[in-house]
């Protein structure tokens, strides 16, 4: 088990890297419009190995079952807007449901969806990326659950 005491314990440095990590990307996507696969091939089994080394880790079938939720509707999404929404997207979204869980993940991309919104009103445009504001939601449950 992957535990130390006091402020640097496992599941205080899983947080931050799941934040730097969602940071990079972020920074990538409003940079260049597009995230590379590579980066989530090494961050899946990252994440995936550091939360089950966790002390306080949930079983292996719910660390599966929320990245597959977040895969799967993502992946609709991702057909049914005719690709609009782009495929990392999707990738992001199976990692969110890594990190979280299925029912942090609903929650995460509630405050998502309306800080999209917000958005959108503020910014007047139609479109925008959605990856900062799904790492937006997602760091919002991180840090306050």
């Amino acid at each position: 088990m992957l535990v130390v005491g006091g402020l640097f314990d496992s599941v205080f440095l899983f947080k931050t890297l799941f934040a730097i990590f969602s940071l990079i990307i972020v920074v990538q996507d409003i940079k260049t419009g597009m995230v590379p696969r590579i980066a989530f091939f090494f961050a899946f089994p990252f994440f995936f190995t550091f939360r089950l080394l966790q002390a306080e880790s949930q079983s292996p079938d719910l660390i599966f079952s929320g990245a597959l939720l977040g895969f799967f509707v993502f992946l609709l999404a991702f057909l049914i807007s005719r690709k609009r929404l782009g495929l990392a997207d999707v990738w992001y979204s199976a990692l969110i449901g890594l990190a979280l869980g299925p029912w942090r993940w609903y929650a995460a991309m509630s405050c998502a969806c309306i800080a999209g919104i917000i958005c959108m009103l503020v910014l007047r445009r139609r479109q925008i990326p959605f990856i900062p504001l799904m790492a937006i939601g997602s760091v919002i449950m991180i840090i306050f659950v």
